[in-house]
């Protein structure tokens, strides 16, 4: 089932990091059509990563597909022309763990890999596939984005330490440190079972690629996921992320954080909020820029859009808020003839990509 869209190389699809993607296309009155599974991405029994990273400025974009053999993580780039280069098999992945995003930066891409195994052999027990190994210590990895094998990956254990999603990253001090903003799974024992007693801490996680270490700091005692950013901002250093607040899955609000007060001993970082109200629940939100196309913008120069669902009424609205506004301030609410569900992904088009869909 796909849980997110993506537009990359010219077209549009749907994902669902179970199967390829399939190419969509929209009609001149808003009906969403599928063209097909596009196999240029893989083989027929193969899948791809629901979330692939985009490079505004090079086109590229950047995905992986995780499996229950070997090789457990496969990495890849895409061209900005669409085409899929060849594909970078990291052996160094020891076994099948959850890998369901990663990060890029200029020069990197950044994987984690997690306490939560995949034993396909567990099905045969009649239990499910997905285990919590406390024994293990989760890693990141980090391999130059443009490899074409994994002989530069590099593993630096990380204790405590399990990402599900992955806001941004971006390098500092000339290269020798990336910075990634992440939620940490809180405890990671109720990933698999109790999903509504998991907090997610949003961290900043610094790696010093030189030394090997890695330094960590809340960047507020909120429960944050669903994160997004300035699309423009991807792989580039980010001052501000937008984050649903209170999930993991339906979410009670939306809070803007400043990522620069993270540096400053701050316990919150969060600069700005807005809660939907008694019974209303919404997912992940969206940055719309303002200005797109002026580079002199201001990061937060744009709005936030997000599915809000009333549980006490049973209506649904589709909210338009000003992300620059200290409370996120509604600007535009429309009513929707039907609810979406909470937990999937959103993505804007502009209307003149979309008219150059192929």
């Amino acid at each position: 089932m796909p849980i997110r869209a993506a537009h990359f190389g010219g077209k549009l699809f749907a994902l669902g990091e179970s199967d390829l993607p399939y190419a969509i296309k929209l009609t001149s009155n808003g009906d969403i059509i599928t063209l097909g599974r596009d196999e240029s991405f893989g083989e027929p029994l193969m899948s791809m990563t629901a979330h692939p990273k985009v490079d505004k400025e090079t086109g590229e974009a950047f995905a992986f597909r995780p499996s229950i053999s070997r090789p457990f993580l496969t990495y890849f780039r895409i061209n900005a022309d669409g085409i899929k280069q060849p594909e970078v098999p990291i052996f160094s992945m020891a076994e099948a763990s959850l890998v369901h995003d990663f990060a890029i930066t200029k020069n990197y891409a950044i994987f984690p890999d997690t306490q939560v195994v995949i034993n396909p052999k567990e099905i045969l027990k009649g239990k499910q596939p997905a285990v919590v190994d406390a024994a293990k210590v989760p890693r990141l990895g980090i391999i130059p984005r443009n490899a074409e094998d994994e002989s530069g990956m590099m593993w630096i254990e990380v204790p405590g330490l399990n990402l599900l999603h992955a806001t941004n990253a971006w390098e500092e001090d000339g290269g020798d440190t990336v910075v990634v903003a992440a939620p940490n799974l809180l405890p990671v024992e109720n990933a698999l079972e109790r999903m509504d007693l998991v907090h997610s801490s949003m961290e900043r996680i610094e790696i010093n690629l030189k030394a090997k270490t890695v330094a960590r700091r809340p960047v507020s005692g909120r429960s944050l996921d669903f994160a997004v950013i300035n699309p423009a901002y991807v792989g580039k250093k980010t001052k501000y992320l937008y984050a649903a607040d209170g999930g993991p899955i339906s979410c009670k609000g939306l809070v803007k954080v400043d990522l620069s007060l993270s540096t400053a001993n701050s316990d919150d970082c969060v600069v700005a909020s807005r809660l939907y109200g008694s019974g209303c629940y919404g997912g992940e939100p969206f940055f719309v820029a303002r200005e797109p196309d002026n580079l002199a913008a201001e990061e937060d120069n744009g709005y936030l859009v997000t599915y809000v669902h009333n549980e006490n009424t049973k209506e649904s609205k589709f909210l338009v808020m000003d992300a620059k506004s200290p409370n996120l301030e509604i600007i535009a609410s429309v009513k929707l003839p039907q609810r979406v569900p909470y937990g999937f992904h959103g993505l804007f088009v502009r209307e003149d990509d979309l008219n150059k869909l192929q």
